[in-house]
Parts: C-alpha cells; structure tokens; sequence
C-alpha cells in the first residue's frame, strides 16, 4: 500500500494548502515512518492522512501567532490551556481525533498467553 500524498491530505483539510512545502515535507516523511502497513494493514493511507492533517494544523496554528490564554472582564478573568504536545493534543483537531478513531479500530492488543 503506498504512503499518504499531499493531495490525500488536502482533499480532508484544504485550509492547509497555505502551509510551507518544507513543513509538508518533513511531516509527511515522518508520518510514513511511524505508520507502516505492516501495524496498520489496509488503514495505513488514511491513518497518515489524517495524522499529517493533523500535525499540519497543529503548526498552521502555532505559526498564525500566539493564543488568547487569558480574558478579563471587570473582576472575572477566564484562563485557557495553551496544548502542550504529546499524545493529548490529538484531541486539538479534528483529524488529530479521527486519526485516533482510526487507531483504535487498526491497532490490535497484545495479549500474552502462558501454558
């Protein structure tokens, strides 16, 4: 099965047509690496789809500048978490989530069996 193209991506997620060709490049080798077709099967192409639309996001988001992380109105002020990376910031996204979705009905568990 072969790897996950730009246009695959695009298809899922236009808005990151504006993102750098270097950014597309370096995370749509990345993903090829982490998602082989042996531990994903027949899931391998969308499961880099959609973890490059991700990832992709993630840095058209850092890249557009920073965050509102605090408002304040009168005496009320609200603070919001800033995502931090690592695994929880699958949930940022909405391909970040599918691609979980994906991952769970893809991955199998290892059971160990003793005689």
């Amino acid at each position: 099965m072969a790897d996950t193209t730009q246009a695959n991506v695009l298809a899922i997620a236009p808005a990151l047509d504006d993102v750098s060709q270097d950014a597309w490049d370096i995370v749509l080798t990345d993903v090829a690496d982490m998602i082989s077709e042996a531990a994903w099967g027949a899931k391998q192409e969308i499961a880099q789809r959609y973890l490059a639309a991700h990832k992709l996001t993630m840095i058209a988001v850092s890249d557009s500048g920073p965050a509102v992380t605090a408002e304040k109105t009168g005496d009320v002020s609200t603070s919001y978490a800033v995502g931090g990376g690592g695994d929880d910031d699958l949930a940022e996204t909405k391909h970040g989530r599918e691609f979980k979705r994906i991952q769970r009905g893809a991955i199998a568990g290892f059971m160990v069996v003793t005689p």
